[in-house]
């Protein structure tokens, strides 16, 4: 059996296509997984936990008490915005008048607070209870074991660490496959990879009640990469490699938006061109196509690409909105780098330089902060906090996240003004990408089909409109465009095998 694997810079997925139609394999009850993997130091079957009527209640009462602290909150900023009322009338009393541009001004100066929802708090509050009920169950052992068959996997690798409290956690490792990797280091992501690769082959023979021995893996037009094309090259080794190790007697790879085309191709009823747009958590990726003729696969006219995506947001947010919370802009001794290092979850180079650093003339509370971020997994929890502002954000003008794992009662703000000055340098990428795409395709109008997660963001889809202002936008799931075709041009290449006479 072969399937498709979108092997995701964030998010991770897989799909076969069988009986005339596309079946997603499932992980935890989802058709995709957060690309994060987390190997506990000591293996503790955590389905032993039981939450109880005290715990509960230690979860009401936390809830509680977070939306007192917020209305708190709220009652001060409702009380500075109030004062700036105050001042503009004694301005025009005294025939200095604050215009609406100076006092909108001054108001958007003023952070609103913003209560996490009572599922988010829960959560927390969860795996606050949780932990201390590990810590007890680890201390009842003395035998430490690390090993690739404990692993976790998803949003629950990034938990799991705050619960076990020690062990090893990745976040993205396909970020990390293009760039110069010191022996160990490559030998370690193989491993990474591997595992994952693993867990989507098991899952897959699992739920298709059949060998999964074959697969086909996205892949994007450009790899990020610190060695130039080299680090395309290395890249697909570590891939295959890991593909091998984990299982697979054959794997091949196709182009992410390419994939995405075959998806769209079989949905078409007529014949028409496509241009599909792809923009993912680390690379971007756009093809042209001719879909919905009688032929099995559409015909690929053009591929582009960048590697940059919605983690280069990511970091520009946490950069702008996060990080001068430990420091930036405050202490003149914190240098760019120091925070742009700390910020780099995928960059192992760049983690490795902020661990090693040391703070010791560093004024509180920022001293203390920094040393709190440089432990194990604590950058990798940030930056998904930071990734939660971000979508959220792209709803409304103002968002807030507790960072009370950093510090009890610290907050990061973040507005709008804040998001788009993060996606400049990324958009400034992405605008020059579709100039050159719509400079090279002057005698089209095709169809528009975008997919990957950041195609949901407001900004990009109005970049998009705005570069191809003649063409249609075809209905497409932003999550799951490329695997679906990576299923469907799988079942088109598998090989078939004939079973052996009894």
């Amino acid at each position: 059996m072969k399937i498709g694997i979108d092997f995701g810079t964030s998010y991770s997925s897989a799909a076969a296509f069988r009986n005339g139609r596309v079946e997603h394999i499932m992980f935890d009850g989802q058709p995709q997984f957060r690309t994060s993997v987390f190997f506990p130091d000591r293996a503790v079957d955590i389905s032993g936990f039981e939450l109880t009527s005290l715990h509960e209640q230690e979860i009401s009462d936390g809830i509680r008490s977070a939306k007192a602290s917020y209305a708190k909150r709220l009652a001060e900023y409702n009380k500075d915005i109030a004062a700036i009322e105050m001042r503009a009338r004694a301005a025009a009393r005294n025939k200095t008048p604050m215009s609406e541009e100076e006092k909108a001004e001054r108001r958007a100066m003023i952070a609103k607070p913003f209560l996490s929802r009572d599922q988010d708090l829960r959560e927390s509050a969860v795996n606050a209870i949780k932990r201390r009920w590990l810590s007890d169950e680890i201390a009842k052992t003395k035998e430490a074991d690390i090993r690739l068959d404990t692993a976790i996997f998803g949003e629950e690798a990034i938990d799991a660490l705050f619960i076990y409290e020690s062990g090893r956690l990745v976040q993205s490792p396909k970020s990390m496959l293009g760039f110069r990797l010191e022996r160990a280091q490559r030998g370690y992501i193989t491993g990474i990879v591997t595992r994952i690769l693993r867990h989507i082959r098991e899952q897959a023979s699992l739920q298709l009640g059949q060998e999964v021995t074959q697969a086909t893996l996205g892949r994007p037009v450009k790899f990020r990469s610190s060695i130039g094309p080299g680090g395309g090259l290395q890249a697909i080794a570590i891939l295959t490699e890991a593909a091998v190790a984990a299982g697979f007697e054959k794997v091949d790879f196709l182009h992410e938006p390419s994939a995405a085309a075959v998806g769209y191709h079989t949905s078409s009823a007529t014949a028409h061109h496509a241009l599909i747009v792809d923009i993912g958590g680390g690379t971007t990726d756009i093809a042209l196509a001719e879909v919905g003729t009688e032929d099995a696969q559409p015909h690929i006219l053009s591929t582009w690409g960048e590697p940059k995506g919605g983690t280069d947001v990511d970091l520009g947010l946490s950069l702008r909105s996060v990080m001068p919370l430990f420091g930036k802009g405050v202490c003149p001794e914190l240098l760019a780098p120091v925070f742009m290092d700390a910020a780099s979850v995928s960059d192992l180079n760049r983690q490795k330089s902020f661990r090693d650093r040391r703070f010791t003339h560093t004024t509180l509370p920022y001293a203390s902060r920094l040393a709190e971020l440089q432990k194990p997994g604590i950058p990798v929890r940030l930056n998904r906090d930071v990734e939660k502002l971000k979508i959220e954000l792209s709803e409304t003008a103002n968002s807030e996240r507790s960072l009370s794992y950093i510090e009890p009662s610290l907050v990061a703000q973040a507005t709008d003004i804040h998001l788009a000055l993060a996606a400049e340098s990324f958009m400034r990428t992405f605008q020059q990408l579709l100039a050159q795409v719509s400079t090279e395709i002057q005698k089209y109008t095709p169809v528009l089909f975008l997919t990957g997660g950041m195609s949901r963001a407001p900004y990009v889809i109005a970049a998009v409109k705005q570069a191809f202002p003649q063409c249609d936008i075809a209905p497409s799931g932003a999550s799951l465009g490329v695997v679906d075709g990576l299923s469907v041009y799988a079942s088109l290449t598998q090989d078939v095998r004939v079973p052996e006479p009894a």
